[in-house]
């Protein structure tokens, strides 16, 4: 990882700058200490993030860029102050070499990135600082830090010393602890005793408040329930009670019907138009005038009803849906339902039977693949395999008989010419050859699995043409199946039925309108003949009245006048009558089933009637049994009550619950601060021991052995390095640069910034060695170093190092 350019603007005591570096070791020179750090707060800034307050009072438009790469990769790191509503905000961007921002994963920051080291690593190996104050007292303090921990600003021996003063004064107060946990053990179990006595009286208060309102509950209970308890026993002692109170209602509604009645006729006597003694002479023909006029308009009420409950059939018929299906539509749906159902079932077997045919052309298939592999066999015919039988059997025969053998044996040789057996067996084998055979035995097998195997396909075919058949019924069954269900749906259409169990609920009902129908229709008739009749009889009774008028002297052109005033009176009079004899009728029946029984009271006694005849339900044993046990528990809860009530009284007065807390608080907060002390420093003292076994075990080696390859290399051993001091800085000097070689992965090419102020005098050759070993380390990565000191930098200048500087031209 390389450094190729710094870029610098607006800072501060900087001028500005645009450094390119070479190749080599890089010297920076300052004009002082600040531009010093200044560029180191900077540099940390850029690649950690580090906060600094030489930056914060930056101008607001100072700005830095810092190009890196490594390899092919390249990198800008910016830097910018940017003033945002009167406020500076730092903003750092970080860039790859085509200009495009780098995502970095969340919390890591730049250097992490490039150096793949954390912050405390890049320190360490990174950014080196001589320090300002470098006497042989400071020097070998930090040399014996470094030895002991591999950090030059960490003492170890000052820190156990430390931890064990710490620890001996926490020791000392031991004691004095100890009467602090007693009491606060004291005050914690006199609190729990009193949050304990508080809680039970809690509890005592909340069980007497729980007790006493089932106490309250209880009374109400047991008096509600002796009301009704006697509430039930006046209603069973008045049986009639609910029939009195109807008589009661009915002759109150006939006597208003009466007063109605008797007001309506005085209006009458009163306006004079009507001669009383008229209608008293005439009572018996108004009488019976008004009965049949009574009975007309009955007649004619029910006649008007049942026109209107026939109107309303008829529209409900009308509206149904079934108007224009046939007498027998149940019977040929049901018909039509079962055609379905049937070719439906048929279907279904239909995809067995399917699944099994593919099953067979499946099976078939196998069965033609099987014959195949013997096709050759059926070119044998029976001419065939009768001759290779009887060739097979002359052949046996001819090498059964030995002088046949004999006689191959004496023609062969001399003529030169095969013998019989061998021409019988040539002969066969011409037969075997063509049918892929061996022999006899295995033509026959063959032949036979060959005629196996074609009955069996043959079989299969057969099985399978009949099922085919039976399958192709298929369409026929689809198209019945189709057909009967839009007879169905259009059946169930029109009536707007779900299902024909709809269609049917409906259907029932249809018929049972037409059956109310004409029964309705029936009983009209037979009203509206009744009615002709009595109004035939009402006009004679009329035309009688009519003629009986002559005789009292009222001149033709008054007499209808007179009849209709009459028979107005006539009808009130006939209907008042009935009502008083119905009054008269009902008042006896009151007064007998009332007896000497007062009304009144015993509808305050009663009513609600319909509560009562609810507790009816309950027996009067069990009711009794129940408030006897009610009584019982209310008993029970006042004695628990009265122990409650002394147990609370007898009770002692706990100490405040509150004062005690502070308290305990205060004991407590004293007691958990020694502990967390105590536990605190032990922990310390663990952690450093552990940590610092670890780091002897891990590193101490190394960095000695680093250190020493440091010394012996690159400081001369003779006379002018006699000094102590001088001796104490290499000791340094080789102890910080071996622990920034190991406190960072070999593999990565951090650059490393090297900070000294002013070098004492007489320091100029152990400078000039310490540089010999900065430029050996700057072949391996990038190193700057950083100085105010002119002495240091013409020593450095002098040895190859490239200068750029801050001072003033």
């Amino acid at each position: 990882m390389k450094i190729e350019r710094i870029r610098l603007s607006n800072f501060r005591d900087l001028k500005d700058i645009d450094w390119i570096f070479p190749t080599g070791p890089t010297l920076i020179i300052n004009r002082d200490i600040n531009n010093q750090k200044l560029l180191d707060d900077l540099l940390m800034k850029l690649f950690y993030e580090q906060e600094s307050q030489l930056l914060e009072k930056q101008k607001d438009n100072a700005a830095a860029e810092v190009w890196i790469s490594e390899d092919n990769h390249h990198f800008v790191v910016r830097y910018e102050n940017i003033q945002i509503e009167d406020q500076i905000t730092q903003q750092l961007t970080f860039l790859d070499g085509n200009g495009y921002k780098v995502n970095l994963p969340e919390k890591m920051t730049i250097g992490e990135y490039l150096f793949q080291a954390r912050m405390q690593a890049f320190l360490q190996g990174g950014r080196i600082t001589w320090p300002e104050k470098d006497s042989q007292d400071n020097l070998f303090l930090r040399i014996n830090n470094l030895s002991q921990g591999g950090d030059e600003d960490f003492s170890l021996t000052k820190v156990r010393a430390s931890l064990i003063g710490a620890q001996k004064r926490v020791k000392d107060q031991r004691e004095n602890m100890e009467l602090v946990k007693a009491e606060y053990d004291a005050l914690r179990n006199e609190w729990e005793n009193a949050h304990r006595q508080q809680e039970d009286n809690r509890l005592l208060l909340i069980e007497i408040k729980n007790l006493q309102e089932n106490q309250a509950i209880l009374t109400e209970k047991i008096a509600l329930t002796q009301k009704i308890h006697q509430r039930l026993e006046c209603l069973a002692q008045n049986p009639d009670y609910r029939e009195l109170r109807q008589l009661q209602d009915e002759i109150s509604r006939m006597e208003e019907r009466q007063q109605r009645l008797d007001e309506g006729l005085r209006a009458i006597s009163s306006d004079g138009a009507v001669d009383w003694e008229i209608i008293e002479n005439f009572r018996e023909e108004c009488m019976e005038w008004a009965c049949f006029q009574k009975d007309v308009r009955s007649l004619t009420a029910e006649i008007e009803v049942r026109i209107k409950l026939i109107e309303q059939i008829q529209k409900l018929l009308l509206s149904s849906g079934y108007q224009g299906f046939r007498e027998d539509e149940e019977q040929q749906l049901r018909r039509v339902m079962e055609e379905r159902d049937s070719a439906r079932d048929r279907l279904d077997k239909l995809i067995l039977l399917r699944e099994e045919l593919d099953e067979l052309k499946l099976e078939y298939e196998e069965e033609i693949t099987k014959l195949s592999k013997l096709i050759v066999m059926s070119d044998v015919t029976e001419d065939a395999v009768n001759r290779i039988t009887r060739k097979e059997k002359q052949l046996n025969r001819w090498q059964s008989y030995k002088i046949c053998n004999i006689t191959d044996q004496l023609l062969t040789k001399p003529l030169k010419i095969k013998s019989i057996n061998e021409r019988l067996s040539a002969h066969l084998l011409e037969y075997y050859q063509r049918y892929h055979v061996a022999n006899y035995r295995e033509f026959t097998s063959r032949l036979e699995e060959y005629q196996q195997q074609q009955r069996q396909v043959e079989n299969l075919k057969k099985r399978i043409e009949k099922l085919q058949e039976k399958v192709n019924k298929e369409p026929k069954l689809l198209r019945i199946i189709d057909s009967r269900n839009e007879i169905i749906k259009l059946a169930l259409s029109k009536v707007q039925a779900a299902d024909f169990s709809e269609w049917l609920n409906g259907w029932l009902a249809y018929q049972q309108m037409k059956k109310q129908r004409s029964e309705e229709t029936d009983q009209l008739n037979k009203d509206l003949e009744q009615k002709l009749d009595l109004e035939k009889k009402l006009a004679i009774c009329a035309e009688g009245m009519s003629e009986n008028l002559k005789n009292w002297g009222i001149s033709l052109g008054d007499r209808e006048e007179v009849l209709s005033a009459i028979l107005n009176v006539a009808g009130q009079l006939q209907e008042r009558d009935e009502v008083k004899e119905e009054v008269v009728k009902y008042s006896e029946i009151f007064v007998k089933k009332l007896g000497n029984r007062d009304l009144e009271q015993l509808s305050r006694i009663l009513e609600p009637l319909a509560e009562l005849e609810r507790e009816q339900r309950l027996s009067s044993q069990e009711r009794l049994a129940e408030m006897s046990s009610w009584e019982k528990e209310r008993v029970e809860i006042h004695q628990h009550l009265e122990a409650l009530n002394t147990r609370l009284q007898g009770e002692e007065q706990a100490a405040s619950l509150s004062v005690l807390e502070k308290r305990i608080e205060v004991k407590k907060r004293q007691w958990t601060a020694y502990e967390d002390l105590r536990h605190a420093l032990n922990d310390a003292q663990a952690i450093l021991d552990l940590s610092w076994q670890e780091w002897q075990t891990k590193y101490e080696k190394n960095l000695s052995e680093e250190k020493q390859w440091i010394f012996e290399h690159f400081f001369s051993q003779k006379g002018k390095y006699t000094e102590n001091e001088t001796v104490v800085k290499r000791n340094y000097f080789s102890y910080r640069l071996a622990l920034a070689q190991l406190a960072l992965p070999v593999t990565t090419e951090v650059p490393l910034f090297f900070s000294i102020g002013k070098i004492s005098e007489g320091d100029q050759s152990f400078w000039a060695d310490a540089a010999k070993y900065l430029n050996k380390l700057g072949l391996g990565r990038q190193v700057f170093l950083n100085t105010e000191d002119p002495l240091l930098a013409e020593i450095l200048l002098g040895d190859g190092w490239s200068p750029f500087s801050f001072a003033q031209d």
